[in-house]
Order: C-alpha cells, then structure tokens, then sequence
C-alpha cells in the first residue's frame, strides 16, 4: 500500500460531497467511531489487531463487512493522508489475518439494526488518494448470490466506484494492483426484501454467515486473542 501525498481541506470536502451523492447513507470511518473500534495501520501485510476487525459495528445502518475468500471481517485503517474523508478508511484482510489488499472487500446488506437480510437500489464507495495503474473491479449480488451488475473503471486519487440496480444486497470490490484502501461508503437505507425469496438452502447459509459473524465480533469485544499470523511489514509502494 502507498502513502506519500498530502491534500487540502477542501479538495476532501468536495471528495466527502461527491461520495454521499444523491444516497441517504454515508459512512466515513471518521470519529466517533463505533465503540471499541481503533484503526490499524496501513502497511500491507501487517497483524490485524483485533480491535480493528471491521464486521458489525455499523449494523444500526444496515452494512456488515467482511473478505470475500478471505478472513470474516474487513479492517479499518488509519490513511492519514490518503482517505478522502480525511482520516480513516478500511480495507480487506486474509484468512491468515493480516490487512491484505490484493483480496475482494465485501459489504453485506441488513436491516437496520438487525441481522435481517435486506436490500438497496445503489451503493458506492470510493478509493484512496494515491492513485496505482491498473482497474478497480466491482460487482453487486442479490439476495440469492446472483450477479445483477458489475464495473470496472481506473483506480484514480478518490475514485468513485458505484453501482445501481434493484435489489442489491452484497457489494464486492478489489483492485488489479492490490494496493487500494476505500473510504465513503455511500447507499440508499437498506429495505426489506419483498419481491424475491432466497431458496431455503441459500437462507440457511446466510444465517450461518450472520452468527459467524455476530460471534467474532462478541469474541473480538470479549479478549479475543490476537491474530497468530505472523506481522509481515513491508515498505509501502511508490
């Protein structure tokens, strides 16, 4: 991952204006944060500290996070510097717990301040301040796992990666250099489900995914012990 530039005040207040757009949901992962939640550093390949495991905290908006193919949380990060809210962003981890940008961030839709499966028109977030060559791909999944949609558009300085479709209750987003953090997760309040009806096999596996990821969180508040993969730090790119 790459930190180097600084930017202005007002080129982050209008990243902040652009992100929210006409959605009636922003998250920026700036103060106050959900309790018990500090960010991690930024380095690829470090130690997640479990502190900075990323899952439900924002459940009274209806967004859980996790790592598609990866561990069962996201991370927030401190990118002073690079996040276009000014702070703070998140980023994805893998299975051996460690702030890995080469995996796919995934975000899972719910009913505010609950556990139920729900649904959004459109979603968006945005990348960090220090642009990479290469695409940034995204897609959004129903409630039964099928793709609606999907985009792939160049990781430039606060780049806004959004999608719009009926239905949309999973956002899944990585980068082809492995190297992008996102901030600003923008969407419209995620409703109930009403015109599809997961199989019951498919509702089975998701309220599986949900108490995994219900009892992480409830562990990670309650002394869970650090990850025991090894910290891999490394010099930033660039």
């Amino acid at each position: 991952m790459k930190k180097t530039t600084m930017v202005s005040g007002l080129l982050l207040l209008a990243l902040a204006s652009c992100a929210r757009g006409s959605f009636t949901t922003l998250i920026d992962f700036e103060a106050p944060l959900p309790p018990g939640l500090v960010p991690n550093t930024f380095f690829q390949l470090s130690a997640v500290n479990p502190n900075s495991e990323l899952t439900n905290q924002y459940e009274n908006l209806g967004v859980l996070f996790s790592t598609y193919g990866g561990a069962p949380y996201a991370v927030l990060v401190d990118l002073t510097g690079q996040a276009p809210s000014g702070v703070n962003g998140i980023g994805p981890a893998n299975s051996s717990g460690e702030l890995d940008y080469t995996q796919s961030l995934d975000v899972i839709l719910v009913q505010p301040g609950t556990l139920i499966p729900a649904v959004t028109d459109g979603i968006s977030i945005q990348g960090d301040l220090e642009p990479v060559a290469g695409n940034v791909n995204f897609s959004a999944y129903d409630i039964n796992g099928n793709l609606l949609t999907s985009g792939s558009a160049p990781d430039t300085a606060g780049g806004l990666y959004q999608l719009s479709a009926p239905g949309i209750h999973e956002f899944r987003i990585s980068s082809e250099s492995g190297t992008v953090a996102y901030d600003n997760l923008s969407l419209d309040t995620p409703t109930a489900v009403t015109a599809t009806t997961p199989e019951p096999e498919t509702t089975g596996s998701f309220a599986l995914g949900i108490a995994a990821l219900a009892g992480l969180r409830l562990r990670a508040f309650n002394g869970k012990p650090k990850a025991v993969a090894k910290a891999m730090k490394r010099a930033s790119i660039g």
